[in-house]
This record gives structure tokens, C-alpha cells and sequence, in this order.
């Protein structure tokens, strides 16, 4: 017998799992990028008793209907969910419109976009632009992660709101974030050109490096460092060559 697709409701109420109304056929199994819940513990260990009213995770079957057009389906990787929203609340200190701005301020490499208050910022400018969806998102915020192994860094989001002062030694307000340069890159195991490949950077790429360290000497474009930078997020580590800064040892980031 063919299985039915059930839709999942939108609204979470907060927890880390939404309801799901399933039938004795079919079950679905999604789960919230572990960014978005990290920025959710920030929330409401900053404004505790906040209203969730118009927090949610995974989407309505508004939602569904657009499949991967939605960033609240489920349709990256293994079931992830890569968007979150989260309710304006000024009586316990939750102003969405300042938690937006401090966001897009840090630059942070996980975000995608951010919707609030009838307008919309995306990664490519961190500029806002007027909105024109149905919904205004004047009683939430929308927050969209990128659909990368990025998306499930569990990192603390940094943002004087959250209690949290970024600090500017790593480069675009946020400690450790930086951007890779060329084709082809490797990410490896371990600090040495002989170690196995986790994943390739196809293009230039935001990652967020955790520390540094001295490994096997890279030539590549007439330079040459022994430098190499841990990138959690994806799971190796990138000579520090291919990361987009003028110091063969990044400023700001301890060592391994």
C-alpha cells in the first residue's frame, strides 16, 4: 500500500520538537538545524519567561506547498529545518528588531537571511530591503541558516543582546569567522597534506575557525605557510593559506 506524505504543524511552542500528526502508514522524521536551537537557548536564558506565541520551527502546509522554496521544511540534508522564528516580546525585553540588527551586524556565516518588520537582509549585502511576502513579520523574526554543514554549528550566536560583545579580532565581528579564497579546496583530518579529505570548498567560503595550528608546510600562489585552521563545522582543518587574510597566523584565534 502506497504511503500518504503527512504535513507536520508549524508551530513549537518553543521546545525543540513540533507535533506531528501522523498516520499508521507513513512517519516522518526532521529535526531543527542545531544553530537556530543554540540561538533559542540564548533567548530564553536572556529573557526568561519570554512569550514563544509566534515561535516555530518546522512549517504549516502553507509552508509545504513550496517544498525547498521554504526554508521551514525539512528538505536539506537528512530532515533539517533550516529556518527558525521567534516572538517579538518587548514586556520581557525581546525586541525582534534589535536581536535582527545585532544578527546581522556580527555577519556570522551561518545566517542566510533574516526577516523582520516588513523588510528582508540576506548574506549576500547584510543590507535590509523592503519585504514584500504576506506575512509582514511584525509580531516575529524569521531566521534562515545556510544549507551547509554550517547550519549545525552549535557555536553561541554573538550579540551584545544575547550578553555577549563580539569581538573583532577574527575578522567581520565575530571571532574566527573568515572567508576561504580558490577552487578545489581541501579540508583534511589533520594539519597535513597527506591526511584524508573530509569535504572540498568548492568556492570561496565563510567558515567559522576554532583554533590553529602548525602542520605541513603549503606552497600554493607563490606563498608558502605551515599554518592550518580547525573548522568545526566541517570537521578538518584548511591551511591557512586558502584563508582570505593578509597574516599567515590569524590574528585573534588561539592555538590547537
Amino acid at each position: 500500500m502506497e504511503a500518504r506524505r503527512h504535513r507536520p504543524s508549524f508551530r513549537n511552542r518553543g521546545t525543540t520538537k513540533c507535533r506531528v500528526d501522523i498516520d499508521e502508514e507513513a512517519t516522518m522524521s526532521w529535526r531543527v538545524a542545531n544553530s537556530l536551537e543554540t540561538l533559542r537557548r540564548q533567548l530564553d536564558a536572556r529573557f526568561p519567561g519570554r512569550s514563544l506565541a509566534f515561535d516555530g520551527g518546522i512549517g504549516d502546509e502553507a509552508h509545504w506547498a513550496r517544498g525547498s522554496a521554504s526554508d521551514h521544511n525539512p528538505w536539506y540534508g537528512p530532515g533539517i529545518v533550516t529556518a527558525r522564528d521567534f516572538t517579538h516580546d518587548p514586556a520581557h525585553g525581546l525586541d525582534i528588531q534589535q536581536v535582527a540588527d545585532q544578527l546581522l551586524e556580527t555577519r556570522d556565516p551561518r545566517i542566510k537571511y533574516v526577516i523582520a518588520n516588513g523588510r528582508i537582509a540576506t548574506n549576500r549585502s547584510w543590507q535590509w530591503e523592503p519585504y514584500d511576502g504576506p506575512n509582514p513579520h511584525d509580531k516575529h523574526f524569521h531566521l534562515s541558516v545556510v544549507a551547509d554543514p554550517l547550519c549545525d554549528d552549535a557555536q553561541n550566536w554573538s550579540a551584545p543582546v544575547l550578553g555577549e560583545t563580539p569581538d573583532d579580532g577574527g575578522g567581520d565581528g565575530v571571532v574566527g569567522n573568515f572567508v576561504t579564497w580558490g577552487t578545489s579546496v581541501n579540508v583534511r583530518a589533520e594539519p597535513r597534506v597527506g591526511a584524508p579529505v573530509v569535504t572540498v570548498l568548492s568556492g570561496p567560503t565563510r567558515v567559522l575557525v576554532q583554533c590553529q595550528t602548525h602542520g605541513d608546510t603549503v606552497n600554493a600562489s607563490g606563498h608558502t605557510n605551515d599554518a592550518w585552521s580547525f573548522v568545526p563545522a566541517l570537521g578538518g582543518y584548511v591551511s591557512n593559506i586558502f584563508i582570505d587574510h593578509p597574516d599567515a597566523w590569524l590574528p585573534g584565534i588561539g592555538e590547537c
